[in-house]
């Protein structure tokens, strides 16, 4: 049995999830009419496009792949990382990486301290948007209890069935949800052996979507 909080949120007409968003921008006429999966050429040469630029090659080494007689004789519409790369961010948005670098006072180091960053509320905005979590995703807290021998006991699963998404969401304004966001860090060796570098990433999530996923 599940009893959802009384202070339900409400949604409001107009928004567009990420998807939608496509079918708002200059090449949705494209798409629409001629090719879903422009810019680029078809089907297999979107799975090369997203295979190259989520994979460990350096942009040289993605330029010296389209240079190899196979794609010569079977050409694919871009012709080096670069020209990739341009394609890629044809596509809607997400939150664009940022850089700087940190200074510590008069202290030096052996080489420059660079963030990398991407606006925090953008990344959350695109999470939401995403229609792929449409159906694992609460956005009204709740109670859950499952019968047992002893009688009803509660059951505590998801960040929304917890008592203190309960008690934040008694406290929002009527019509309004609680939206919970997650960071998780962990070192991550970027070289060994030369050099020995880490970043430390910072990772966000909403709270909202389910575990499992």
């Amino acid at each position: 049995t599940r009893l959802y909080h009384p202070n339900k949120g409400h949604s409001q007409p107009g928004g567009l999830n990420h998807l939608q968003q496509m079918d708002h921008d200059e090449y949705a006429h494209i798409r629409d009419t001629d090719n879903i999966y422009y810019p680029f050429a078809s089907k297999s040469e979107w799975e090369l496009a997203s295979w190259l630029s989520s994979g460990a090659l350096s942009q040289k080494e993605i330029d010296h792949y389209l240079r190899l007689q196979r794609n010569k004789d079977f050409p694919v519409s871009f012709n080096t990382a670069k020209d990739l790369r341009g394609r890629i961010e044809s596509l809607p948005e997400v939150g664009r990486w940022q850089y700087q670098e940190i200074k510590v006072g008069p202290y030096k180091t052996k080489s420059p301290l660079i963030l990398y960053w991407r606006d925090g509320l953008e990344v959350i905005k695109y999470l939401f948007s995403n229609p792929v979590f449409a159906s694992c995703i609460d956005l009204s807290p709740y109670r859950e209890y499952e019968d047992t021998p002893q009688g009803q006991q509660r059951v505590y699963s998801e960040f929304m069935s917890a008592d203190h998404a309960w008690n934040i969401q008694t406290d929002l304004p009527t019509g309004h949800s609680l939206l919970g966001v997650i960071g998780a860090s962990d070192k991550t060796p970027l070289t060994i052996g030369t050099g020995n570098k880490e970043m430390h990433p910072l990772l966000l999530s909403i709270a909202n979507i389910h575990s499992g996923i």
